[in-house]
């Protein structure tokens, strides 16, 4: 009774070992993270297997035991595979993007001009992969700005060395640039020319009774350094501060069709990037031209 007892167990265990055999899944995905278009190899040995369903998350299918499949989405997919539609067996896969080893590398460096005139907005950009960007102009001593992109204006002439840190470099990054002066000396006369036909083209847009603002602060910023007492000389015989006349202007210019014919610039001795005095012809167009 014991012998035959025991052959059935033997029996038993190898009929429900059979059983487990056919339903275990023997299957693999060779990546579990991957980049996108980085192809994955998935097969499957199962014993018995006659139909394969590999699904991958996405919406793909593919119905061979093995073969080769690429994400183009970053993302966690869940893959699920069915063997004769009834056994399944899953795997967890995640997509990232690839790495920009060029960027990561790259060298830090300034994109900015050699040259540019006093007061003149520049632009000053740094190129690579950095998260802390530290510009010092040169000018002031100190930190000037924290931004990759940046602008800066030099109120002086000269040559400068422009240094750039970020937390990848060492050492600062170095750029050197010339600022020239706004008005030149071998130029001044050719320059001072220019100057007066700006203003009085836009001081005559005063008197035509257009934007105050923005002509008069156009002359006073860009010529006057931003002096509204400097002098103003009418028909050599009238005085005024730049602010004063620039304010009759709008009123009574307006209503009695001034005209400027004429102006003409000095520069400051002492300072020769600012106007210092200004002498305005102009007349009235419903009277008679009277000229000095």
């Amino acid at each position: 009774m014991i012998g035959i007892a025991a052959i059935a167990v033997l029996i038993f265990s190898t009929v429900i070992r059979s059983c487990s055999n056919e339903k275990i899944v023997l299957a693999k995905v060779s990546h579990v993270l991957v980049e996108t278009d980085q192809a994955i190899s998935f097969a499957d040995s199962t014993k018995g297997a006659r139909e394969w369903l590999w699904e991958f998350g996405n919406g793909d299918k593919l119905s061979s035991a093995r073969g080769q499949y690429s994400y183009q989405e970053p993302g966690k997919y869940q893959i699920r595979l069915t063997i004769n539609n009834e056994r399944e067996k899953y795997f967890l896969i995640e997509v990232k993007n690839p790495i920009d080893t060029e960027s990561q590398n790259s060298i830090i460096s300034i994109y900015a001009p050699s040259k540019a005139m006093q007061n003149e907005l520049v632009i000053f950009k740094g190129i690579g992969n950095a998260e802390k960007w530290r510009w010092e102009f040169g000018e002031t001593g100190m930190v000037d700005s924290r931004e990759k992109k940046t602008l800066y204006a030099y109120s002086q002439p000269g040559i400068y060395d422009v240094l750039l840190s970020t937390e990848t470099t060492k050492y600062p990054i170095r750029h050197q640039i010339e600022v020239i002066a706004q008005y030149q000396e071998n130029d001044t006369t050719d320059v001072l020319s220019l100057i007066g036909l700006d203003i009085k083209e836009n001081l005559q847009a005063i008197a035509l009774g257009k934007s105050f603002n923005l002509h008069y602060n156009k002359i006073l910023n860009k010529y006057l350094c931003q002096d509204a007492n400097t002098l103003v000389v009418i028909n050599n015989n009238k005085y005024n501060d730049f602010y004063s006349y620039c304010q009759g202007l709008k009123i009574v210019g307006k209503a009695n069709k001034t005209i400027i014919e004429n102006v003409l610039v000095d520069l400051d001795k002492e300072n020769n990037t600012c106007i210092d005095k200004i002498t305005v012809i102009q007349y009235d167009s419903n009277q008679q031209i009277q000229k000095p």
